[in-house]
């Protein structure tokens, strides 16, 4: 067997392979089919997508930052602000190589200022909608650009300028209106806690019916929600205690009503792992199958050290994908704290996340790591990573330290 031609045979396969599936990837499809599958709730879709294209190999460098980009915003739609602030430092990291006009560079500031405001970091979301202005909202996505105004109307409102939030909220709703208006229950309810402020109930119970006739029109549960709970907490701050109850009720009906349709879409998606397969070109499989099968022959000798090394690391890589699945999975169905403010001190910090939230109720219990792992659908050492970043946030020592501070409140 040559062994320099196998090497030099190797090298051409992989450029030709490089070449192949690089200009195979559609960005804009694959963008388009990630926001849809976030916003219908299918976070496990989207992760798993995006990492087999990031392990798969073969991308350009505007490619590769787009896809942690996309990978940031599925975190963010499942409130993981850490892990969405990770990925848009790792693609920002790459932007910077790319021309000052390209796309994504806006694309990053628009989703800085978005997660740094979901996770009420208010000054650094202020400095990225800054830099958003000064290039005068240059977005492609007109429905982004309500949600900055949206954002820009709040930090009014919490210092009671409530005539300038008005008037974002206003520029907010007609830019909506025209985008998406199946999306406009998102600004009525910014809108309602407005007048709350203002104590013109009347006129938020007026925006509300709005908002739910709309929601009822697009068919969009999760809105009718989002605005049920907004109303309701707006009773509550305004003493209306009667309605507050009536609000509630309404409440706890459609998010029973919003659990049956999660498990549905549980279903579909297991359904649609195994019943659908992606059709691809005949001939190009021939092709590609043809060389695999060559280079086989060929390089046999050549990789049969390697090839062990490449299947463990292959199956680290699944164990590991299937690990962010399932974490997925879980954030995106546990998004509300779960046990009692007074018993437990750490549930009115800030800077938890209800994900460490619900890991500290399970280690308030007296549960092992392995027993939190358990319950938690996660690995002992992303327990214990976990549990390290915690102690460091709300600075505890360890857990006799965690324990004590609990008697002590």
């Amino acid at each position: 067997m040559n062994f320099n031609f196998t090497r030099y045979f190797l090298s051409f396969f992989i450029l030709f392979s490089i070449f192949f599936y690089a200009k195979n990837l559609n960005s804009n499809s694959i963008e388009e089919e990630i926001i849809k599958n976030n916003r219908e709730g299918k976070h496990q879709l989207s992760q798993k997508k995006l990492s087999d294209i990031l392990f798969s190999g073969g991308l350009t460098k505007e490619e590769q930052a787009n896809i942690l980009f996309l990978m940031a915003t599925t975190y963010r739609s499942v409130n993981d602000y850490t892990m969405c602030i990770n990925y848009l430092d790792k693609s920002s990291i790459i932007t910077k190589q790319l021309p000052k006009d390209n796309l994504l560079h806006m694309k990053l500031d628009y989703e800085y200022a978005f997660v740094y405001f979901d996770n009420n970091q208010y000054d650094k979301s202020e400095q990225a909608m800054k830099r958003i202005a000064a290039k005068k909202y240059l977005s492609p996505y007109p429905e982004g650009n309500s949600n900055i105004l949206m954002q820009e109307g709040y930090l009014f409102l919490i210092k009671k300028q409530y005539n300038e939030a008005e008037k974002k909220y206003y520029e907010a709703l007609k830019i909506m209106h025209a985008s998406n208006s199946c999306n406009l229950p998102i600004v009525y309810a910014k809108l309602m806690n407005l007048y709350s402020k203002k104590k013109n109930i009347a006129k938020a119970e007026e925006i509300y019916d709005v908002s739910m006739k709309t929601s009822d029109s697009c068919n969009i549960l999760k809105y009718k929600i989002f605005a049920a709970s907004e109303m309701a907490n707006i009773y509550k701050e305004n003493n209306l205690f009667g309605k507050a109850y009536l609000m509630s009720s309404e409440l706890d009906s459609l998010r029973r009503l919003e659990n049956q349709e999660v498990k549905i879409s549980e279903m579909h998606i297991i359904d649609k792992a195994y019943t659908e397969k992606e059709q691809s070109d005949i001939w190009k499989r021939t092709v590609v199958l043809s060389i695999i099968i060559l280079i086989a022959v060929l390089a046999v000798i050549y990789f049969y050290k390697k090839n062990r090394k490449i299947k463990r690391d292959k199956m680290l890589m699944q164990e590991e994908l299937e690990q962010m699945k399932q974490e997925l999975d879980s954030y995106s169905q546990n998004s509300e704290n779960l046990a009692d403010p007074e018993r437990y001190f750490f549930l009115c910090s800030d800077e938890l996340t209800d994900r460490q939230k619900e890991l500290l109720i399970h280690l308030s219990d007296g549960l092992s790591n392995k027993e939190i792992a358990e319950k938690l659908f996660i690995t002992e050492n992303t327990v214990k990573y976990h549990t390290k970043n915690i102690y460091t946030i709300l600075d505890i020592k360890d857990r006799k330290d965690f324990f004590q501070k609990l008697r002590n409140n």
